[in-house]
């Protein structure tokens, strides 16, 4: 197809993209075979690295007095520490409690509450995300840190196939993050952290406006030989919020845990399957779509307690669009696509000395696409990155890294990173970051054509350079404020682009969007995230985003995507629990460039189930656009207006 946060206390303790030309090849044969014997020996490699050094035990003791502790899952933005993020960069954390009292029923309506995130919603089935002004094909999409982010196209990086009742937490990184994640990483990064739950069962049921019926259950069983197994589904439909919009969708998940050396091998896969009206989503024409995702993976993740973490990991993820331009004719003009991406990856963790950890790896993928209208492609990338985490001088956190990308089409790119935070008093944190990034075009980018859209085959890869400067301060208990400025300037940005229509001339809005590269487009913002825990139940937010663009793009040309960012963003929450009953409250104001501004309100309202049926069962009521705004999306249709949802959920955890 076309086209609450959560923060670290504060305690005192030459041009990049240069070409890579015959070694490419050769690099990426060589580190495939290099992954692969690596995936074999990981366990064998850990129980060797444990003999050579202390018994666990010890290990252990001494992870503990080590400033930057490695863990099994560190929070998006560093390999090598779960806090050094937190203190170093712009990272937001959805936790589980968030997300459960927010009026959301997906990964996109959640991200619609984090600070400096635009969620350009089509319909439930169909959602674009942007981070900072970025645009939907800059911003990275990770599960578990295995990539989801579509080769063929942005639109498709939220088709996931994980439940929202069976996420953990949603760790929102703003900024750049090529030199740990590579391409797409230009305005920021998302990861959706899965749950591990003990033995149950838990359950969703709701209905709503629009005639929308959603379904969920997930269930953990413990098997023989210290086995877990996981299980996740959910069915949903609805009428649609205006004509042509209605949609269907199942979700499906699973994963198999067995102890393996010492460690988890952990194998998961996902079905996902969407079938939706697509009126107006991207040509003005009457469209159907269904879209068909599945994932795989299998990882080996070393015990806790280890000093060296030596972590592969192989992945797959394939995906299906079949789209009809118009629904009641198929014949004018339809495109059926099928996309996959193989990979593997392996990286190794360690702490040599007290203060320092280094984590170094590389990855290897494989991209396929088989289409009837960008017809048959396959291509190879593969990196190797570094990163170091250290504490040079007392109360100073200090992160650097390094990466190298490497595509058969285009060559290869460098990506440099430094972070810095320093701790000038027990309330007081400043930090600074500065950091490349890089983005290649997609195949819809390159290769797309239909009556609304032309091909640019010729199109360049985009790069970016990118500072921030931020301070962190906790005058009283219960009291935070965060503020960060921060630009970034990208250069060779793509963009969907047709002429602009002169006054006084005849109307051309029926010219063809063609991708073009803007010499140089210049992104300066300011974010300020505050929370004031008035007591036990009680908590109040605010946080905004202003944002300006200044663009050396070709004068006379109208920007479809890229050079339309949300200018203002400013949301208010409000929390109050009373014994077991809780209100949610949260408001938003927001205004693109050149637009008129607009607000939304969403409620919601969760107590237990009345007259103690079932155990922990809890009934909810959603309130969405409670003001009824219309203002209009990114399609230029108004979006849904004020929309009831009653549900129960229900467990034995």
């Amino acid at each position: 197809m076309p086209i609450a946060a959560v923060s670290t206390p504060i305690r005192t303790p030459a041009r990049p993209g240069a070409r890579l030309q015959a070694s490419s090849a050769r690099t990426g044969r060589g580190l495939r075979r290099v992954l692969l014997a690596a995936f074999v020996a990981a366990p064998a490699l850990f129980m060797a690295g444990e003999a050579a050094g202390q018994a666990p035990g010890q290990a252990a003791s001494q992870a503990r007095d080590t400033v930057l502790v490695l863990d099994t899952i560190p929070v998006l933005g560093s390999r090598v520490s779960a806090e050094l993020p937190l203190r170093t960069r712009s990272v937001q954390v959805m936790d589980r409690a968030t997300l459960e009292s927010i009026p959301a029923r997906s990964v996109g309506e959640a991200l619609r509450w984090a600070t400096g995130v635009e969620v350009q919603s089509r319909s439930p089935a169909q959602t674009d995300l942007s981070i900072r002004g970025g645009s939907f094909e800059q911003l990275l999409v990770l599960v578990d840190g295995v990539r989801m982010s579509d080769p063929q196209t942005g639109h498709f990086d939220l088709d996931l196939t994980v439940p929202l009742d069976r996420v953990e937490r949603i760790e929102i990184l703003r900024g750049p993050a090529s030199a740990q994640y590579g391409s797409d990483a230009v305005g920021g990064v998302v990861n959706i952290v899965t749950r591990r739950t003990p033995d149950g069962v838990g359950g969703r049921v709701e209905v709503g406006s629009f005639g929308t019926l959603v379904g969920a259950i997930d269930a953990t069983a413990g098997l023989p030989g210290g086995l877990a197994l996981e299980l996740a589904g959910e069915a949903g439909r609805s009428d649609g919020h205006r004509t042509g919009t209605e949609w269907e969708q199942l979700l499906g998940t699973m994963r198999l845990a067995a102890p393996v050396s010492g460690g988890r091998l952990l194998a998961e896969g996902g079905l996902a399957r969407r079938d939706f009206g697509a009126e107006a989503f991207y040509a003005p024409f009457p469209s159907f779509e269904a879209t068909r995702t599945e994932t795989a993976s299998l990882a080996w993740v070393p015990g806790a307690a280890s000093r060296l973490r030596v972590e592969p990991r192989v992945s797959w993820r394939g995906h299906d669009d079949d789209f009809i331009l118009i629904r009641d004719n198929p014949s004018v003009y339809q495109n059926v696509h099928r996309s996959t991406q193989a990979g593997a990856d392996l990286t190794v963790r360690m702490s040599p000395t007290p203060g320092v950890t280094l984590a170094a790896g590389g990855e290897v993928a494989r991209h396929r696409l088989a289409s009837n209208a960008l017809g048959d492609r396959s291509e190879t990338r593969s990196a190797v990155h570094l990163e170091m985490g250290a504490r040079p001088v007392s109360r100073l956190d200090l992160s650097l890294g390094l990466r190298h990308d490497d595509h058969a089409r285009w060559g290869g790119f460098t990506s440099p990173s430094v972070a810095a935070a320093w701790t000038a008093a027990p309330q007081l944190r400043v930090r600074a970051s500065w950091g490349r990034s890089f983005r290649g075009p997609t195949w819809t980018e390159r290769y797309y054509a239909d009556p609304g859209h032309e091909p640019n085959p010729d199109v360049r890869p985009e790069r970016g350079e990118a500072w921030e400067v931020g301070v962190q301060v906790e005058p009283l208990a219960g009291v935070s404020f965060q503020l960060a400025g921060f630009t970034r300037t990208n250069r060779d940005l793509i963009d969907w682009a047709r002429r602009a229509v002169p006054a006084g001339v005849f109307d051309i809005s029926n010219a063809p969007w063609v991708p073009r590269n803007v010499n140089e487009a210049r992104f300066r913002g300011v974010e300020l995230e505050t929370s004031w825990q008035l007591d036990a139940g009680t908590q109040l937010t605010l946080s905004g985003t202003l944002l300006s663009l200044e663009a050396d793009a070709e004068p006379g040309f109208r920007s479809k995507y890229a050079l339309r960012p949300l200018a203002e963003q400013v949301m208010a929450g409000f929390r109050h629990d009373i014994d077991d009953v809780s209100v949610f409250v949260r408001g938003m104001h927001g205004r693109r460039a050149g637009e008129e501004a607009f607000r939304e309100i969403d409620v919601r309202l969760d107590a237990p189930l009345p007259g103690g049926m079932g155990r922990g069962a809890r009934v909810f009521m959603d309130v969405r656009n409670v003001l009824g705004s219309d203002h209009l999306d990114l399609t230029s249709n108004p979006v849904p207006g004020r929309a009831i949802y009653l549900g129960v959920r229900t467990g034995t955890r």
